[in-house]
Parts: structure tokens; C-alpha cells; sequence
């Protein structure tokens, strides 16, 4: 259970940073190619929905593909730490592998939580990139979403630290909040196998009904100049859009 709640913290952590990091690549992309007029002659010869899957797929695979260079060869040290300690200092220095708690179905609900999970956030970065006529604008509408993987960051800290209540049972099956609620529960408490299917299910709807809603409003702001974002000009533009 100590390896189990040591290795949730790290995943969640790994899941919080790669959201804020990489999400911000994937609207920052966004909002470079709209300043630069770039997206006006794109958008010509391209969809908004392949333009924006483009946009998830490349960028947020790029920012994947470092994430993915750092995390296995850091996962490979903490699993034989032993090992390399018995053969650097000799023997006597082996203290326990902090990761004997990891199972192969524990690392398959990481890397689904994880995927979904980040899916979920890239999509809404790249429509909010779209709404603003300069990168530097980013930083104000990335607060509000900075906040909200933040509070499932919360959540997650604390189920691992005082195991699972009925809040944070509830916010598990919850998006956004529950890629990070309900892995923590996955490290740390007994889940029922219905419990991570409908958890994964309504994850999955949420990642669709959001891919629809992000095109609507990517297309509607790609030629959106002049206007400051907001709430408003975002339930607008969709509603154009629509």
C-alpha cells in the first residue's frame, strides 16, 4: 500500500504537469498560426475538425513522445534501483524497490486515465487558442482551466492521503475531474470492476461531446480578430457556429 500510494502521487503529478505543459503547446500552436494569419489560408483547405485533430494529435503527440523519453527510463531506474545500487556501492545498499506495488493492470488504468484524461484538456486548449489574436492572451484563459485540473490534482492528493470518501467517490466518475480522482482510487482503494468501466464510459462520452463542441467553436473563432475573449464571446460563437 505504501509503494501503491507513492507511485499514485507520482502519476498524478506526471498527469497534472503533462495537461498544464502540453495543453498550453497545443492552444499556444494554435494562437501562433491565428496570429500569424497562417490558419486563414489552412482553413481553406482544411476542415476545422481535421484541423483540430491535427492540432491534438501532432502537438499534444509531440509533447507525449518527450513525456513518454522521460517517464520510462525514470521507471526503469526506481524498478531496479537495487540492482544498480548492488552494482555501484556493493552490497548492503538495497532498500526495497519503490514500485513493487505496480501491476500490469494498475499501469493499463494509468495509461487510459492518462491518454483519456489529457484528450479531454488538449481538446479545450486548442478551442480556447483559437479565441485569441495573440499567444500573450493565453495566459488569462488558461486560468480558469488551470484550476480545474488543479482541483482534480486536489481530489487526487487527497484520496491517496485519506483514502476514498463518498466526495471523492462521486467526482470519479466526473470529468474532468475524474482521470485524476479516480487513478488515485485505482492506487489506493478497492474499485469494483463496473465502477472503472462506467468511470471509462462517461469519460469517453465526455471526450466525444467535447470534440464536437471544440470544432464548433475552432471554427467559429479561427476568424475571430479584434474581440476580447471571454465566457460570452464563447457560448456565441458556438451558437453561430451551430
Amino acid at each position: 500500500m505504501a509503494s501503491r500510494a507513492f507511485l499514485g502521487i507520482v502519476f498524478v503529478v506526471l498527469l497534472f504537469l503533462t495537461v498544464i505543459i502540453y495543453g498550453m503547446w497545443v492552444a499556444t500552436g494554435v494562437a501562433t498560426e491565428k496570429s500569424s494569419r497562417v490558419m486563414e489560408l489552412m482553413i481553406s483547405a482544411a476542415s476545422p475538425r481535421q484541423m483540430l485533430t491535427g492540432k491534438v494529435v501532432g502537438i499534444g503527440g509531440a509533447g507525449l513522445t518527450q513525456y513518454l523519453l522521460i517517464a520510462v527510463p525514470a521507471l526503469l531506474v526506481l524498478a531496479f534501483q537495487d540492482q544498480i545500487a548492488e552494482g555501484i556501492l556493493g552490497s548492503g545498499w538495497a532498500s526495497g524497490a519503490p514500485i513493487v506495488g505496480l501491476t500490469p493492470g494498475l499501469l493499463l488504468g494509468y495509461g487510459v486515465f492518462f491518454l483519456l484524461g489529457f484528450t479531454l484538456f488538449a481538446l479545450i486548449y486548442a478551442a480556447m487558442g483559437s479565441f485569441v489574436s495573440r499567444p500573450d492572451d493565453l495566459q488569462t484563459l488558461s486560468l480558469p482551466l488551470s484550476l480545474v485540473a488543479m482541483s482534480g490534482y486536489l481530489l487526487a492528493i487527497m484520496t491517496l492521503s485519506r483514502g476514498a470518501t463518498d466526495i471523492t467517490t462521486m467526482f470519479s466518475f466526473i470529468p474532468p475531474f475524474s482521470p485524476f480522482v479516480m487513478l488515485a482510487r485505482l492506487m489506493v482503494d478497492r474499485v469494483e470492476p463496473w465502477e472503472i468501466a462506467a468511470s471509462v464510459a462517461i469519460l469517453v462520452l465526455a471526450v466525444v461531446f467535447t470534440a464536437i463542441l471544440a470544432t464548433r467553436m475552432y471554427a467559429a473563432g479561427v476568424l475571430l480578430y479584434g474581440q476580447r475573449p471571454g465566457i460570452r464571446t464563447f457560448i456565441a460563437a458556438a451558437r453561430r457556429a451551430g
